[in-house]
């Protein structure tokens, strides 16, 4: 049979070595770390692009594709953008930085791209 002061000798040794463990762990950022922080959603912004006609033809059409637009292009041009001529339009609501670009000529023709980087460079030049 153990003698009271063998128990409270094992006790005391037991609660000591605990709390020291608990201490490096902690020390060391390993006890009770935070949960990782969900990566944050790109939010929806609005881009200016500059748009410059190098065609012959003027531009009756442009549009800007995001990845999530479902088919929903909305003309980017208020009125008909000459030949020679630059505008800036908005495109409202853009999430990511890589986009299709569409446009039609007046002429019947038209010009389209995918992949075009707006965050690194926000000017589309078309050119014939």
């Amino acid at each position: 049979m153990m003698s009271n002061s063998f128990k409270s000798k094992y006790a005391l040794g037991s609660l000591a070595c605990a709390v020291a463990v608990v201490s490096l762990l902690a020390a060391s950022g390993q006890a009770m770390a935070a949960p990782k922080a969900a990566p944050k959603k790109d939010p929806a912004r609005d881009v200016i692009v500059t748009l410059t006609n190098g065609r012959t033809s003027p531009v009756i059409f442009f549009t800007v594709i995001g990845a999530d637009s479902q088919g929903q292009e909305a003309n980017l041009l208020k009125d008909a953008l000459a030949p020679g001529k630059s505008v800036k339009v908005k495109a409202k609501g853009l999430k990511g930085c890589s986009f299709g670009i569409a446009a039609d000529l007046e002429d019947g023709s038209s010009s389209e791209a995918t992949g075009v980087n707006l965050c690194k460079d926000a000017t589309v030049k078309l050119v014939d």
